[in-house]
């Protein structure tokens, strides 16, 4: 039983996800942060995700993450490496929607979220996602 405790309350590393996964984290925390106090989060995402398209879509999935989440959505601190619960379950929701496997993701969420808005939230971070990935085959380009 002890054992099932320490795992239960041990957080996720942030480095245990793909470097997608991480994307979506860490702009999900910018976003949040960002949202809290009072400023636009569009034109720092653009800059950390080389590209306003990733970062338009990555501000619209946050946007929907904490219109259906049915409590506040926890997010650390950006240099934190550690994940809350809610990091993990989207860091895993990232992973699914790189897969394409909505099934997956329906199951992930399906104590916290209706199957419909599972599936949403699901079709705007395979959205998100593929914005990030898009962005990061790009080459980069620092004097433009």
């Amino acid at each position: 039983m002890a054992r099932d405790l320490t795992a239960l309350f041990r957080f996720k590393d942030l480095r245990g996800y793909p470097l997608t996964a991480v994307h979506l984290i860490m702009a999900t925390r910018l976003c949040i942060l960002f949202g809290q106090a009072g400023r636009d989060p569009l034109p720092d995402l653009a800059v950390r995700l080389r590209s306003m398209e990733a970062a338009r879509r990555v501000a619209r999935m946050v946007c929907s993450l904490q219109q259906s989440w049915p409590e506040s959505f926890l997010i650390h601190r950006p240099c934190c490496m550690a994940l809350s619960p809610d990091e993990a379950l989207l860091g895993d929701l990232a992973v699914s929607a790189t897969q394409g496997d909505e099934d997956v993701a329906v199951q992930l969420l399906r104590d916290v979220l209706p199957r419909h808005t599972s599936q949403q939230l699901f079709v705007e971070t395979v959205s998100a996602a593929a914005a990030i990935q898009a962005a990061q085959l790009q080459p980069h380009r620092p004097d433009a």
